[in-house]
């Protein structure tokens, strides 16, 4: 037997396909044969500017679904057969067995979460890398506790790039703590957006898009302190903050380095979210996430993988395929490429 792999010979080098070793699990470590993976828009980046990666060659991506084969000794929580989602460790390990594009994967068992029957494998792998991000995001970098019990959080929750993967997520879990989500996206997304859980829906192309978010929430007798902007770029970051701002204050949680030349509101608190903290310093909260909260909600639904999926065929060799597509920018869609 072989594993197939979509290997990154050097830096800024198209993939190549080969055929690896399967690799055994040591420690915490679990062997996952890939049903299906999932690219995200920082994988062309990394191939393209030879970002976050400092050992060639190497397999990357991030985002896996399939069945375990195998587990390390130290594994108490998941056995063979399992159906599992994770959020593979390739930037922190710089381990090619770690890497989701190929067909087996070792997955650290605190970034690992099974799915229920009814969730197939093409929807499991669209959610690691988004619950990851959001995760950080709301818990860590904004402070909210995790929830306990029947208590909830009160107030507005802003979340702009609502129909990105990591934004509709964003609403989904602000939504399931209690908060009034108000979010911004493309005119064609808002229905699915209000499905996920957003109160109120704005375009962002409406030039009075701030005023109309201030006013939504006036009327619901919310002031919003908290914001997710899950696009940061083209001004993004300062729109959101202004919205901050407006309200007397918060913090906000960006995806990418708020802009050097734009001007910082004194009351606005920005933070930026990586999710491979995961695998660094918050291993213990990764288990939460993936081991309790993402388990869950998925069981009871108040978490549904999102958004919509656009698959590409034709296997591991389709990898390069999905990350140029990527590049010439998605809307609303998580690209799949089906294994099993």
């Amino acid at each position: 037997m072989s594993n197939t792999a979509a290997v990154i010979p050097e830096a800024k080098a198209r993939l190549q396909v080969q055929d690896r070793p399967i690799p055994q699990p040591q420690g915490s470590e679990v062997l996952v044969k890939n049903g299906a993976i999932a690219t995200n828009p920082v994988d062309w980046k990394i191939q393209d500017y030879a970002m976050m990666i400092n050992e060639y060659p190497n397999v990357l991506g991030s985002d896996i679904s399939g069945t375990i084969e195998s587990i390390g000794p130290e594994v108490k929580r998941f056995k063979k057969g399992d159906r599992v989602t994770g959020f593979a460790d390739f930037v922190g390990n710089q381990d090619l067995n770690h890497g989701a594009f190929q067909q087996y994967t070792l997955l650290n068992d605190h970034a690992t979460a099974k799915i229920p029957d009814s969730i197939s494998f093409e929807e499991g792998a669209i959610l690691p890398m988004a619950i990851a991000t959001t995760g950080v995001g709301i818990f860590l970098n904004l402070g909210i506790p995790r929830p306990e019990g029947t208590e909830k959080q009160s107030g507005g929750f802003l979340v702009w790039g609502a129909s990105s993967s990591v934004g509709s997520a964003a609403v989904q879990v602000a939504r399931s703590l209690g908060y009034t989500v108000y979010a911004v996206a493309s005119p064609n997304h808002h229905s699915k957006t209000r499905e996920y859980g957003a109160s109120h829906v704005f375009d962002y192309n409406d030039s009075n898009v701030l005023a109309n978010i201030a006013n939504a929430a006036k009327g619901d007798g919310n002031t919003i302190r908290l914001a997710y902007d899950a696009i940061s770029e083209n001004g993004t970051s300062e729109q959101v903050a202004s919205v901050l701002e407006q309200q007397g204050g918060g913090k906000l949680v960006v995806t990418l380095p708020f802009p050097e030349t734009a001007k910082k509101p004194d009351n606005v608190e920005i933070s930026a979210t990586f999710a491979p903290r995961l695998h660094t310093d918050s291993k213990e909260f990764a288990a939460w996430l993936f081991n309790d909260f993402l388990e869950r909600s998925l069981a009871d639904k108040t978490f549904v993988p999102s958004p919509a999926i656009e698959k590409v065929e034709g296997g591991i060799a389709s990898v390069q395929k999905a990350l140029d597509l990527h590049r010439k920018g998605l809307s609303g869609k998580k690209l799949v490429i089906p294994l099993a």
